[in-house]
C-alpha cells in the first residue's frame, strides 16, 4: 500500500511539474529562437527580451528580430566595433553604437513607438528606409513570416510522456 501511494504521489508531481511548465512556455520564444540559431545569430538567446521589449513599445513580436536580419543579418553585419544590429542612426558617415544588443533593443523600440507611425509595417519602411523603401519592407516582412511560421520540432515542447 506505502509503494502504491508513493508512486501515485509522484506521478501526480510529474504532473503538476509538467502543467507548470507548460504553462511557462512561450511558443513565440521558441520560434524566434529556431530562426535566429538558424542564422548563427548574436542575438540569439534574447528572445524573451525582445518579445518583451516590442510588448512594452506595443510593436509585433517579430519586429526587432526582423529588423535585425534585414538590417544586419541577425547582428552578424555590424559596423567596425559598433553594436547596433538595426542600422538605426547609421547613414554617410553617421554611426550610432549601443552598450549592447539589449540596449539596441530598447532604444530603437522606443525610438520607433514614439516616432513613427507603427500601424502597419509599410507605413515604418517609409520612414525607416527612404532609400529602399520596397526592398526594405519586403525582407522585414519575410522575416517576420519566417518567425512566425516556423515550425516547432517535438524535442523542443515541454511534454513528457
Amino acid at each position: 500500500m506505502k509503494q502504491l501511494l508513493v508512486a501515485t504521489a509522484v506521478a501526480i508531481i510529474t504532473i503538476i511539474a509538467s502543467a507548470t511548465s507548460a504553462l511557462a512556455f512561450d511558443e513565440r520564444e521558441v520560434k524566434m529562437a529556431i530562426v535566429l540559431e538558424k542564422y548563427n545569430s548574436p542575438i540569439a538567446g534574447l528572445e524573451k527580451e525582445l518579445i518583451q521589449i516590442a510588448s512594452d513599445n506595443d510593436l509585433d513580436w517579430t519586429l526587432m528580430a526582423a529588423i535585425a536580419g534585414t538590417e544586419s543579418s541577425f547582428g552578424k553585419r555590424m559596423p567596425y566595433e559598433c553594436i547596433n544590429p538595426y542600422g538605426w542612426g547609421i547613414y554617410g558617415d553617421n554611426k550610432l553604437c549601443f552598450e549592447s544588443f539589449l540596449d539596441a533593443a530598447n532604444g530603437v523600440a522606443t525610438g520607433l513607438s514614439t516616432k513613427y507611425n507603427t500601424t502597419t509595417l509599410a507605413s515604418i519602411a517609409r520612414t525607416y528606409n527612404t532609400v529602399s523603401t520596397g526592398s526594405w519592407l519586403a525582407h522585414t516582412k519575410f522575416f517576420i513570416n519566417k518567425i512566425k511560421n516556423t515550425e516547432i520540432p517535438v524535442e523542443k515542447l515541454p511534454i513528457t510522456l
